[in-house]
Parts: C-alpha cells; structure tokens; sequence
C-alpha cells in the first residue's frame, strides 16, 4: 500500500498538513546551534583544522575583534595545503585564518528567518553552515546538520517509520 492511500483510507490529510505548516513557520532560532565555538583571525590556519578535527566540524566561524568576519571551512584548509605544495610561499603552519578567507563573503542570516529562507540561502551560496547574527551579535550557528535533528525531532515517522 502506498503512502497516498494510506492518507486517504486513514485520514491523515490533516496531520500531514499541520506538519508540513510546523515546517514552513520554523524559524531560525528554533533549529539553530547556540553554543558556538570559533577562531580568532590571527589565529594560525593549523589552529582552525585543529578545531574541526577535534569537534568534528566542516567549518568554524572566524572572529576579530569580538566582531564575525566569515566562516572557514576545511574546504578552504584543504585548497591551503594543496596550495602549499604548489608554491613554497604558503605555509599552512605559518599562514593565518585571516589570510585564508580574505575576500570571501561572510554569508549569515537572523534568527527570526524563516528555515526555509536560510536553507534556500545556503543552497544559492554553497555554503554548509550559517552563522546566526543579530544587529553584529552571534546567536548561533546553523547547519544542515541542525535541520535533519529538528525535523526528526518534529516528524515522527522519521523515527518510527509510521505516520
């Protein structure tokens, strides 16, 4: 038996439609990471790769000055130790996070965004994470990861397998 006709013989329309209703009113703040761990700008880029190595990150927001100044990926510490290799001026021990993102755009959004607008965000910008910034103030960090833990916490037939 499909899932439609399970809709129809037991009526489930409606619950599916309130869950789908719970998705496109989610906000930001509800999905979001508080507990953010960054790097300093200064910082050398080895202290960045240590920092996802150890808490299993893709990236880390960058500080300076208490102020965001972007995000660095190990996307980016891969491209720097590829680099390296290429051109005996770049050293990834002595090169700092600074000057790993310099010119990249510090993609972020707001904690009253709606998910669905910081998801569409995230797929136009290649990004896999967001910071959280309200009025120059870091309120959290969301990821892809975030989103798939919320809607399981919110749906449970991803749990249950049963609708």
């Amino acid at each position: 038996m499909s899932m439609l006709d399970e809709i129809k013989d037991h009526g489930l329309k409606e619950k599916l439609l309130r869950r789908t209703q719970k998705m496109l009113e989610a906000k930001v703040a509800d999905v979001m990471t508080t507990n953010v761990v960054s790097c300093d700008a200064r910082d050398p880029a080895a202290a960045a790769a240590r920092t996802c190595l150890d808490n299993g990150f893709l990236g880390v927001l960058v500080m300076k000055d208490g102020s965001p100044l972007g995000t660095i990926t190990v996307f980016d510490l891969l491209r720097l130790s590829y680099e390296e290799g290429l051109d005996v001026e770049r050293n990834f021990l002595r090169a700092t996070i600074e000057q790993v993102i310099e010119g990249k755009e510090l993609v972020s959004t707001q904690s009253d965004a709606y998910l669905r607008e910081a998801l569409n965000l995230m797929i136009q910008k290649k990004v896999r994470s967001l910071p959280v910034i309200d009025d120059g103030t870091v309120m959290g960090i969301l990821s892809y990861v975030d989103m798939v833990r919320w809607y399981r916490r919110t749906h449970d037939e991803v749990r249950t397998g049963k609708i």
